[in-house]
């Protein structure tokens, strides 16, 4: 009985750590891994390659759970987030075989660094785009008419229909490479970079950006999972807490996102940035005794930078904020426009496969976790070896025919590998609808974009995992 406690317990902390995450990656477009791994790695004492395992499954939850609301709402546009994440996902395979190499060779203190200062660099554009509601005007270019980089939403804050286009899509893509490449690397979404891209470089509003990124995630995510999985690096009960709670953070924050300006999601991004990138930054610099400062100090530290940040910024640009109110806005308000019946029709497959499936892999990881507590073990290895986070119990060890043999015999912990499975399968699926989509339309473009991104998803979970071996 106290074993069984002493896991609920566990599952419930990390539960929590995937709540909070789950709000502030949505709202801010990150995905929740930004978050989620420091807070496992850093208040959690969970070991950094686990953390980036559950926090790169956990992204896929926010992905579905936010996108599904997103894309019904046309706030996120799809076919902008498949054109570039045919770069991200190509991205996350590098990134991934680069992790794993940095792992093995027990150099995390460079992913503890590394991460933290591409948080820190990604304040400096979001910043100086922060004095307007809407991005200043740029005119299209021929990636904007070659590419049909254009979008009409309705923002419930703003109470308004507003129309965007998108420009330099072949600079956006080469920070969606990067940005693919630090997912796989540091087990995350890569959010920040993301949004970074299409905010900053393709001129997009910052809630079609958020929005958008959370639309792309979930496919180098699910990606970048493959790897992992194959790797080791995924402790099946820290990813299904983790997941769990960032799902029904996702959940809260999506509603708020809707509800919000594109300036007040610029403050929350920019406070989490300058938290994490900070606190990470010493992290990895204090393992090499750099700057060696107590867990408790970095926390400080990390707090007073991010609040000092936050409140020169507002104290700098509120006077510009009033002189800037209503002219972006009124130079892009519009009509609503509408869309062809069979867009219309697939936007609605695609919502709900991402809204269910995600539902449907969650209550499997969740029966799975209720049949080990009752029972006290999953296959062979007792509960008190599955709720350890520092246990070698890893996805590496268990192969498909184990799972498919301890599913049969109603073993929790197989239901619950059966549900993290079920979780990266839905970016997947999600692909091969578009592809269908873009067939029936006869969207030659379009349908060669998701042939590049299925082809990149292939070679991470089948291809690669048999030549690495």
């Amino acid at each position: 009985m106290l074993g069984n406690i002493i896991a609920l317990a566990k599952f419930v902390e990390i539960m929590i750590a995937g709540l909070c995450a789950g709000i502030l990656g949505s709202l801010a477009g990150l995905g929740g891994g930004v978050v989620l791994t420091p807070v496992l790695t850093l208040f959690v004492g969970i070991p950094m390659m686990y953390a980036s395992g559950s926090a790169l499954i956990s992204t896929i939850a926010t992905s579905a759970g936010s996108a599904s609301v997103y894309v019904k709402r046309r706030l996120a546009n799809d076919r902008i987030g498949i054109s570039l994440v045919t770069a991200t996902s190509g991205g996350a395979i590098v990134g991934s075989l680069t992790a794993n190499y940095v792992y093995e060779h027990g150099l995390t203190w460079i992913i503890y660094t590394v991460f933290g200062i591409v948080l820190l660099l990604s304040i400096i554009p979001t910043v100086q785009r922060s004095t307007c509601e809407l991005p200043p005007l740029r005119n299209p270019d021929k990636t904007t008419k070659l590419l049909r980089l254009y979008g009409v939403c309705y923002d419930p804050a703003l109470k308004i229909w507003y129309k965007y286009w998108g420009v330099r899509w072949w600079l956006g893509e080469l920070i969606m490479f990067f940005a693919g490449f630090i997912s796989g690397l540091l087990g995350i979404g890569s959010g920040a970079l993301k949004v970074l891209g299409m905010d900053w470089a393709m001129n997009l509003p910052m809630k079609v950006s958020t929005t958008t990124s959370n639309f792309m995630i979930g496919v180098t995510a699910a990606t970048s999972s493959s790897l992992y999985w194959h790797f080791g690096y995924i402790q099946p009960f820290i990813a299904v807490a983790a997941a769990v709670g960032v799902l029904m953070g996702s959940m809260i924050g999506t509603r708020l996102l809707i509800r919000i300006t594109n300036r007040q999601i610029r403050w929350v991004f920019v406070g989490v940035l300058a938290y994490f990138g900070l606190r990470m930054t010493l992290r990895g610099l204090g393992k090499e005794h750099l700057l060696p400062l107590t867990s408790l100090e970095r926390n400080i530290v990390a707090a007073v930078f991010s609040a000092i940040v936050i409140s020169a910024l507002y104290l700098l640009l509120t006077y510009k904020y009033t002189n800037t109110a209503d002219e972006t806005v009124i130079m892009y308000r519009t009509q609503p426009s509408d869309t062809s019946s069979i867009e219309e029709k697939f936007i609605g497959v695609t919502s709900g496969l991402l809204k269910y499936g995600v539902l449907v892999s969650v209550l499997l990881m969740v029966i799975g976790l209720l049949v080990m507590v009752v029972t006290g073990h999953g296959l062979q290895f007792p509960l008190s070896i599955i709720t350890d986070p520092s246990s070698q119990l890893n996805t590496s060890l268990i192969g498909t025919a184990t799972i498919i043999s301890g599913l049969i015999k109603f073993d929790g912990l197989c239901i619950m590998l059966i549900g993290l499975l079920a979780l990266i399968a839905i970016p997947i699926l999600m692909i091969i609808i578009n592809m269908v989509r873009f067939t029936l339309e006869h969207d030659i473009l379009y349908l060669v974009f998701t042939l590049i991104v299925f082809i990149n998803l292939m070679l991470a979970i089948v291809v690669l995992p048999v030549l690495i071996r």
